[in-house]
């Protein structure tokens, strides 16, 4: 039993020692991220939205096609706006999809 506990409280302590500097190293991969996520672009639609349906209806299908990281849709401005990966996707393909729904879409202008 007492050689159970120095063994857990060893391990213990060489964990302590070595946790924070594994932490405060940024990895590969964490680097990576934060260049894919610094490599996102927005778009701004106006979309011939008029009922909380048609807003169910973009949320389900548009937030699901390649590349989109984030979708908004709002039914007073009846805009959909749209962060998402120029690499995987482009306005025009956004567009598409929102078209493929059944509403007219027009890119807002900034």
């Amino acid at each position: 039993m007492r050689n159970t506990t120095m063994i857990i409280a060893a391990c213990a302590i060489i964990l302590s020692g070595t946790m924070p500097a594994a932490a405060a190293a940024p990895t590969a991969e964490k680097i990576e991220q934060n260049a894919k996520k610094a490599a996102t672009k927005t778009v701004t639609f106006n979309v011939s939205i008029h009922c909380k349906n048609c807003v169910k209806k973009i949320n389900d299908n548009v937030a699901f096609e390649k590349g989109v990281k984030d979708l908004s849709v709002s039914l007073d401005s009846k805009t959909v706006t749209v962060t998402y990966d120029p690499a995987r996707t482009d306005v025009a393909k956004l567009k598409a999809a929102l078209e493929k729904l059944g509403y007219k879409v027009t890119v807002q202008e900034s």
